[in-house]
């Protein structure tokens, strides 16, 4: 992928508007789990901007994603750049052409940008080491599914504003810091297990080892 391994497995990178004016937390809600409780596919619309002196540069993607424990697989919809898996456990991304008649996937290192697709919780609060934890600003709906909207460090200024499922599955998550924005949301959603085969490159393929260079590994949404 020729996006920023921080940006998405979306880098798939990611959305809409996040609500930000959802209805007040009541006193019995409680924090959605730390991670994904359940396998699951969807469709991930991802936006994203950065600033820097003398340029700015933005871009975005739909993508579809499918999520197994710490394993993801990540296909465009519209770039039709090549097919992402990673592997957490492992450390490793392998990326191919489902297309390619030389029929050849490479293999590289993880890096550590947070991948919420997977970490859920634990993956955006790895954007910020020294916040506390999230607050609870209400509840919404995104892709059909109910979620719990989250607020971590300074929503709007250096922050997260995000909205969890009761399966612990970020569905949508707006984060703002200095120079850089980023969105991702789900269109559609649908837990339930993922079979083997989107986990592995097509019957044919040969692994190959890669240098990826710091632009590879499209992990993180």
């Amino acid at each position: 992928m020729k996006t920023r391994p921080d940006l998405s497995l979306g880098l798939g990178i990611a959305v809409a508007v996040v609500a930000l004016g959802a209805a007040p937390a009541r006193a019995e809600e409680s924090l959605p789990p730390e991670r994904p409780t359940t396998p699951y596919s969807a469709t991930m619309r991802n936006t994203f901007s950065i600033s820097e002196p003398g340029r700015m540069s933005s871009g975005g993607d739909t993508i579809e994603i499918r999520v197994s424990g710490a394993r993801l697989l990540e296909d465009s919809r519209i770039m039709e750049e090549k097919s992402v898996i990673v592997d957490m456990e492992k450390r490793e991304v392998i990326e191919f052409d489902p297309k390619a008649t030389d029929k050849v996937a490479a293999r590289f290192p993880l890096n550590d940008a947070p991948i919420p697709y997977i970490q859920g919780r634990a993956g955006l609060a790895a954007y910020g080491a020294s916040w506390p934890a999230p607050k609870i600003a209400g509840t919404d709906e995104v892709a059909k599914q109910k979620c719990t909207v989250l607020h971590y460090g300074k929503p709007g200024e250096n922050g997260i504003t995000a909205c969890v499922s009761k399966q612990g599955v970020v569905l949508r998550a707006k984060l703002e810091f200095p120079n850089f924005e980023r969105e991702f949301e789900a269109l559609d959603f649908d837990a339930g297990k993922q079979d083997e085969k989107w986990f592995r490159p097509p019957d044919g393929f040969t692994i190959v080892e890669g240098a990826a260079p710091e632009d590879k590994n499209s992990q993180a949404p």
